[in-house]
């Protein structure tokens, strides 16, 4: 049964990047406008927590296990997760945040983390508080040892790497396109998806034989294959995302 994160305080949670922008979540370190993956889409979906979720979504074998109640290949995904297709994100994400959620050094990670105690004076400038702060972070990173661990996130499931919302979008779209339209040359999937070759526009005369008419059709060829070549590449990513997060890792794309 996947846990429920439901009660363990929103507000005090902390993510190494911006959750989903909904009022559940009000007191994050993630405050402001964020660009949206494509005009008129829902605000959550600026954040790597929905695409994850998106993803996920995509991914057979893990639907397989949601369809068998979590029995299947992902069983021990299925327990953090639960059932992804029964739900809408948001519903999905207040039960699950804990998920992604940095854990406290408290306790748990002593011989992990160091700890720096620093009082702050709220009467003096920002900008000097800012400088100590930074001063503090510095000398405690050279005196790490050199082996010590790699790991910049405490959260059971970290982002692998950051990818903007835009490209996650354009990616996931094409993959869906491929699923619906499976015969479609990549350039049709790429134009429609709303990729934009640089065609030059044909002699309005007609002309097919001159040096300029060859021209433009060595030209508007390269175009295609930039089209097609750049869906390919999108189509691969989408394959590796989808792969990688049913093992726990995402955005994670090595094969490009």
């Amino acid at each position: 049964m996947p846990k429920d994160w439901a009660h363990e305080g929103a507000e005090a949670l902390s993510f190494v990047t911006a959750p989903p922008n909904n009022a559940e979540i009000a007191y994050t370190r993630f405050k402001g406008q964020r660009n949206l993956p494509y005009k008129e889409a829902e605000p959550y979906k600026s954040s790597l927590y929905y695409w994850w979720w998106a993803f996920l979504r995509r991914n057979k074998e893990y639907k397989n296990t949601c369809d068998k109640f979590g029995a299947g290949t992902m069983a021990h995904l299925y327990r953090d997760f639960g059932n992804i297709f029964d739900c809408t994100f948001l519903e999905w994400w207040r039960d699950h945040q804990g998920l992604f959620a940095e854990q406290s050094c408290v306790g748990g990670h002593k011989d992990t983390y160091s700890q720096l105690t620093y009082q702050i004076d709220p009467y003096r400038p920002l900008h000097h508080i800012q400088e100590e702060v930074k001063a503090l972070h510095m000398s405690a990173q050279a005196i790490m040892p050199a082996g010590g661990s790699s790991v910049t996130s405490t959260a059971k499931y970290p982002i692998y790497t950051n990818v903007s919302a835009h490209t996650l979008h354009r990616v996931l779209e094409l993959w869906d396109l491929k699923q619906t339209h499976p015969t479609d040359s990549a350039y049709d999937l790429g134009i429609l998806a709303g990729l934009r070759p640089n065609l030059m526009p044909l002699s309005k005369y007609g002309a097919t034989r001159t040096s300029k008419a060859l021209e433009i059709k060595r030209h508007n060829k390269r175009a295609r294959i930039s089209i097609s070549n750049q869906t390919n590449r999108y189509l691969r990513t989408a394959g590796q995302y989808i792969e990688n997060v049913g093992l726990g890792e995402f955005p994670k794309a090595l094969r490009r």
